[in-house]
């Protein structure tokens, strides 16, 4: 099991971490081969979610990430690049690059098994574990080997395998496209730390919730995923908006919690980071996912309520 659980990448986790589906592709979100996949010229014109910001110490840009993509989202327009090239330092969620990354999957791998004994059918009811393990087996996930891992592991892991399906790369992602160009030019700051995003991923209290919840949403993959992207591409803030955090909790409203730790409460922890990032003055060029930065909760939203005016670019 060691060997199959290592080979697990934390870089496709960590971009499935979302407990919301929709949130999921909100972050992740990509140009669908066939479907919506555009030549380069038009991605250099797409406007993307984009902000500037003059805080009290620091100039601030803040991009909306894909943690997904393919060489298809690329060039990104002028304007970005050229904020880029101004910028002293890149602000991420968390630095998922170079050697680091594999201390960061042997950390998850760590946490994210059950003690000798427990497995992730006793959480479940009989026909969750069923739907579940027909899942697992059709992405070619052992289902044997995966009771072994905790729920969030296990949801995350096969979420990364649909959205990789589709052909999504997370070595094609935004943020990673950024840390690339960092570590030969710039100093990385991070908004979260590990043990934050851990705990994100693995507690959860209620198992059968988030299965059931993964489950139910992994069907609609493909056909929200068309209008996610065009929001994305357009700048929609408002419409993204609504697809990923206002729709799912109309259907349902059982999820509010899970989106609140998911959202709400992480939003509030970056916020408070970038206040304490900004002190140090200069340029900070900042990649977080899209789900983050839109909404009345958002890290947009906070900033206004903070009295700044962040516009979009």
């Amino acid at each position: 099991m060691a060997g199959y659980t290592h080979s697990i990448s934390f870089r496709a986790v960590r971009t499935a971490h979302s407990f919301c589906l929709r949130a999921l592709m909100a972050v992740c979100l990509h140009s669908l081969t066939g479907v919506l996949s555009p030549p380069c010229a038009q991605a250099a014109n797409d406007r993307l979610l984009f902000w500037e910001v003059e805080l009290p110490a620091a100039q601030v840009y803040l991009l909306g990430s894909m943690h997904l993509a393919s060489a298809d989202v690329y060039p990104l327009r002028a304007g970005i690049m050229q904020a880029w090239e101004a910028s002293d330092r890149l602000v991420v969620e968390l630095d998922i690059s170079g050697p680091r990354a594999l201390d960061i999957q042997a950390a998850m791998l760590a946490r994210g098994r059950y003690p000798q004994g427990q497995r992730l059918s006793d959480e479940l009811k009989p026909e969750t574990w069923q739907a579940l393990r027909q899942r697992l087996a059709d992405n070619g996930l052992p289902p044997e080997v995966m009771q072994a891992l905790r729920p969030g592991l296990v949801v995350t892991t096969l979420s990364a395998m649909e959205m990789m399906k589709l052909g999504l790369d997370p070595e094609r992602g935004i943020d990673r496209y950024f840390l690339q160009l960092a570590h030969e030019s710039k100093p990385i700051l991070e908004l979260e730390t590990l043990e934050q995003q851990l705990d994100v991923v693995l507690d959860t209290a209620d198992p059968e919730l988030l299965v059931t919840q993964t489950l139910d949403q992994l069907g609609e993959l493909e056909s929200i995923m068309a209008s996610l992207v065009d929001s994305w591409k357009r700048g929609d803030a408002s419409a993204l908006n609504r697809l990923v955090l206002e729709e799912p909790l109309e259907t349902h409203p059982e999820y509010a919690d899970l989106q609140k730790r998911m959202f709400d409460d992480r939003n509030q922890t970056m916020t408070e980071r970038l206040m304490e990032l900004q002190a140090s003055g200069g340029t900070l060029f900042v990649v977080v996912g899209a789900g983050h930065l839109v909404g009345d909760k958002g890290i947009i939203a906070l900033l206004r309520q903070r009295g700044f005016q962040p516009q979009p670019r």
